[in-house]
């Protein structure tokens, strides 16, 4: 009887392993399934590493930007085309990690958690076409806009989420993929989507957000006036402006980017409020673009004072920000303070979309009050500084950066905002990689950029 007991007991436990084995794989499977389905070995789908046959990817237009058929591996005709949007296509070694064939191969080679990689007949082994959101012309004005320095262009419909153009360079054409690793310096993170992976120091453009927490926190704050000497000295610690401005009020400081202001306004405000206006900015947090992850914006001024407050309030001290998740903020600023998180796959209907659209994900950032008041700062920004000239038509609202990084580089070049248009409600970002002055450099790669999208008339 004891011999029976044990050996009951022996098999119960074998049992519970089992199920537990199984409880785990299974967990497993859902987990990491289509990562194991897209390994290289597997021989339904990969021919010496390449994949045998995948959907199309087309831009908004039906533009084909990637194809596979039979292993062999075509991309849009166009060089240019090709270079521009090689970080949201990817590349033919899936080096993008948030490319679409990376990111939605398993969609595209058509596997499935049912059937797996094994089809009953050719149809159902064709895979499944993908399109973006991109206007792939877009993007190519955007790539020759840049003229080959670092950096990224952004630029989305702030009312559908829609992201039209996206571009990092530097790049390369994925048809001639050249030695990386013997050009270190020109292909400095060129398997990185500098609008969603990267954060940078985002320098004056910050200066919205502290602006937001000044227009809903400070009495009296649109007829107070401050004085601005060109440089100040708080708690031992200088805090300089590329000028010297006099007497300015809120408005005039964000058009004039007067850092003695801003520094003065963050003190009165305090780190916690700092804080607390970033983060509804979308700081330390990432966002999720359809099948990506951002890179996360920080900022971390809750307990900072004197100096280190009030330079970040202007954007420096240890902010980072990420470039498509401030472009949703600023578009939050042109959507009463509403934002849609952008997205990268199009549902139009009679498109198959591999993601349930459970319509748009909309966020309250500002008060309806706090946005109009931010977005007729930001018109006075580009009529007063920026010249309305260089931007005819657009109706644009913008702010500049001219963000510093230390040593001898030269300061990132940032450029933000929106246009104030019913037909062609657009919010954009531009970074270019130590460009200098924000406004000059970034500012003219907008520009251009912003009326090719106006003519074309993409947000519709």
């Amino acid at each position: 009887m004891k011999i029976l007991t044990k050996r009951a007991f022996g098999l119960f436990l074998l049992l519970i392993l089992f199920f537990l084995g199984l409880l785990v794989f299974t967990i497993e499977y859902g987990k990491d399934a289509p990562i194991w389905a897209q390994h290289p070995s597997n021989k339904y789908y990969f021919l010496n590493g390449q994949p045998i046959t995948a959907g199309k990817i087309s831009d908004r237009n039906g533009e084909i930007l990637f194809e596979s058929v039979d292993g062999v591996q075509n991309y849009n005709k166009s060089e240019t085309v090709r270079k521009a949007v090689m970080h949201a296509v990817g590349d033919s070694y899936g080096n993008i990690v948030t490319s679409a064939q990376v990111a939605t191969g398993d969609r595209l080679s058509g596997w499935d958690f049912i059937n797996g990689a094994y089809r009953f007949n050719d149809k159902l082994n064709a895979g499944s076409d993908l399109t973006l959101t991109l206007d792939a012309q877009l993007c190519s004005e955007a790539y020759k806009a840049l003229k080959g320095r670092k950096g990224t262009v952004g630029v989305y419909n702030y009312k559908t989420g829609e992201i039209l153009c996206m571009v990092s360079v530097p790049t390369f054409d994925p048809e001639n993929h050249p030695d990386v690793e013997a050009n270190p310096n020109q292909y400095e993170g060129v398997y990185i989507n500098r609008l969603f992976s990267a954060a940078y120091t985002p320098g004056s453009v910050f200066k919205l957000v502290t602006a937001a927490a000044a227009i809903d926190k400070l009495d009296q704050i649109d007829t107070k006036v401050y004085q601005c000497e060109g440089e100040t000295i708080i708690n031992g610690e200088k805090v300089t402006c590329p000028s010297t401005h006099g007497t300015v009020t809120l408005k005039q400081a964000l058009a004039k980017s007067c850092n003695i202001t801003f520094a003065e306004i963050s003190l009165e405000l305090g780190g916690k409020t700092l804080q607390e206006y970033a983060e509804k900015a979308g700081f330390n947090e990432s966002m999720k673009v359809d099948y990506i992850k951002t890179a996360i914006g920080k900022a971390d001024m809750a307990d900072a004072e004197g100096g280190d407050l009030a330079w970040a309030g202007i954007g420096q001290y240890t902010d980072t920000a990420n470039p498509l998740s401030f472009m949703a903020y600023v578009g939050s600023i042109a959507n009463d303070g509403v934002r849609i998180t952008p997205c990268i796959i199009k549902k139009d209907k009679g498109v198959r979309s591999f993601l349930p659209d459970f319509g748009l994900e909309k966020k309250r950032i500002l008060s309806k009050k706090t946005a109009q008041s931010l977005g007729e700062m930001m018109r006075n920004d580009v009529i007063e500084e920026y010249g309305e000239r260089n931007f005819e038509g657009l109706e644009l609202c913008a702010k500049s950066g001219t963000a510093e990084v230390g040593g001898d580089q030269k300061p990132h070049s940032w450029f933000v905002g929106f246009l104030d248009r019913e037909d062609c409600p657009l919010a954009f970002v531009v970074v270019v990689e130590n460009g200098g002055s924000g406004s000059k450099v970034a500012g003219a790669v907008a520009g251009k950029v912003l009326k090719t999208a106006v003519e074309k008339s993409v947000a519709n």
